[in-house]
């Protein structure tokens, strides 16, 4: 007994000296068979907190219902979109490696054929949409019903007709396809600039192939963008869970209301929490000239850019800015060459409002009409100048304005170039009478990466032809040459040679 009262009143001297956290009524000692056994001191846990009062449970049955009810509202609206396209695979190499019958000629030719030659195979796709008009136009991404020779709509009570593709663009991955003979229900479509960040949003579609799939989350981020080089990305960010089959179909707001069309999930595979939409403030003027021409002209001043970051301000110079779009490259007879802008320019505000990147002046640019004037204010060399532009219409893909060969980033070799001037070449370490065209950017995964090519090489001659401008290097480099471009580049104090193909 003795030993029974000192191991007591040792554990009572623990509790005390631990701050008496737990009351003796919350403790059970389990003494084991043998005499030498140990006690087992095992805390009877208490609920931190009480349980829901019924009034709490109201409320939150209440918020369930709210997500259903918007569900029940807006899945009539959203469709499932099939695809069959057409795909020729590359010809099969035959037992001669070239493709050819090896009997052909031969008495057996007849029975054997063209072993090589690979005939065509249909290619089966699902993906979302959604109605948004009257008539049966259908919103949805360009990248569901690209070359598709047969859509097929089916709607959430079952019926399933034909489509027709009415236009894409591909540079903002929509397309819009319309059904005819069944009637519609349109969604309601929103306002994605006035959402903020962490409100509830739900996306529905058919992920998988799970048709009418509702997904909850919050609206995680916006104005997302730099995905892929040479398109227009102005992307919402969620967690409303977004996977494969998702794509072409709504986020939607509390309100019943399409803010976004889904368009992307971050990595390979399924979800992992980070999706993304067009928000509405894009895809409503897209989707009204989809309808209404099958096309989409768009505004443009002619400028490439690149966000101002703390090294590149340091090279620009006493007093730049620390935010705003560099002016990498200006193209010829567009309308920021007649306004006078010229390459390291930073455009810092367009109609008073400040501008933090070149994706906030590529998105101000394109909510614009063709035509429409604009307030630009621009540092230069140390001084804040006004200048007024004009917008243009946009050229056709991969051309300049003027008629030349575009040498965007996302030019067929994958380079960005840019006329090498006295002052720029003064700021990349060469001689200011250095002529040539400068690297502005290179595209991952490009001709021009694989080669070796670098931000920052000068191209001084192409197929042994001296270039003064990025239009002279931007022309020879867009013809075909046999066995790739031979460039003599220029990097840092070396000239060297190199072939890209």
């Amino acid at each position: 007994m003795a030993t029974r009262k000192s191991l007591m009143g040792g554990l009572a001297l623990i509790a005390l000296g631990a701050g008496g956290g737990l009351a003796a009524s919350q403790l059970k000692i389990s003494w084991g068979q043998a005499a030498h056994a140990s006690p087992v001191v095992v805390a009877e846990a208490k609920p931190a907190l009480p349980p829901p009062s019924q009034e709490q449970l109201s409320e939150a049955r209440a918020v369930s219902r709210t997500f259903a009810q918007v569900a029940a509202q807006v899945s009539p609206s959203v469709v499932r979109i099939s695809v069959t396209k057409t795909v020729k695979p590359e010809g099969m190499q035959g037992m001669h490696g070239m493709g050819d019958n090896p009997f052909q000629g031969t008495p057996f030719e007849r029975f054997f054929g063209n072993r090589g030659e690979a005939q065509p195979q249909k290619e089966r796709g699902t993906g979302s949409g959604v109605v948004i008009d009257q008539k049966g136009y259908i919103l949805t991404n360009n990248h569901v019903v690209e070359d598709a020779d047969e859509v097929k709509v089916s709607f959430v009570d079952g019926k399933e007709v034909k489509g027709k593709v009415v236009g894409t663009d591909p540079k903002t991955d929509l397309a819009v396809v319309k059904v005819d003979g069944v009637d519609v229900r349109p969604a309601k479509i929103g306002d994605s600039s006035k959402m903020l960040v962490g409100e509830s949003v739900m996306a529905i579609g058919n992920p998988f192939g799970l048709d009418h799939t509702v997904t909850v989350g919050v609206l995680s981020a916006k104005n997302r963008s730099g995905f892929e080089q040479g398109h227009y990305e102005d992307f919402l960010q969620t967690d409303a869970s977004i996977n494969p089959g998702n794509s072409g179909g709504p986020l939607v707001n509390l309100n019943g209301e399409v803010i976004g069309i889904n368009t992307m999930i971050f990595g390979p595979g399924g979800n992992i929490g980070i999706g993304f939409a067009v928000p509405s403030s894009m895809f409503k003027p897209i989707a009204e000239q989809l309808i209404s021409t099958g096309k989409v002209r768009r505004p443009y001043l002619g400028i490439y850019m690149q966000s101002v970051n703390p090294e590149l301000q340091k090279s620009l110079g006493k007093n730049a800015p620390a935010k705003g779009a560099l002016v990498s490259q200006v193209a010829p007879d567009s309308p920021a060459q007649k306004a006078g802008l010229k390459p390291g320019d930073v455009i810092e505000k367009v109609d008073g409002s400040p501008m933090k990147d070149s994706s906030a002046v590529q998105r101000t640019v394109l909510t614009k009409k063709i035509g429409e004037k604009l307030d630009l204010s621009v540092w230069r060399d140390g001084k804040t100048l006004d200048v007024k532009t004009t917008t243009g219409e946009m050229p056709s893909d991969g051309k300049l304005a003027g008629g030349e060969e575009s040498t965007s980033p996302h030019a067929k070799l994958g380079i960005g170039l840019q006329t090498l001037t006295p002052d720029l070449a003064e700021r990349i370490g060469v001689d200011r009478n250095t002529k040539g065209a400068v690297i502005t950017q290179v595209r991952s995964g490009s001709p021009a990466e694989d080669a070796g090519l670098r931000e920052g090489d000068v191209i001084l001659e192409v197929d042994h032809k001296p270039v003064r401008t990025a239009g002279e290097a931007g022309k020879l480099l867009s013809s075909n040459r046999e066995g790739g471009h031979l460039l003599r580049i220029r990097r840092g104090d070396a000239a060297v040679f190199m072939v890209v193909p």
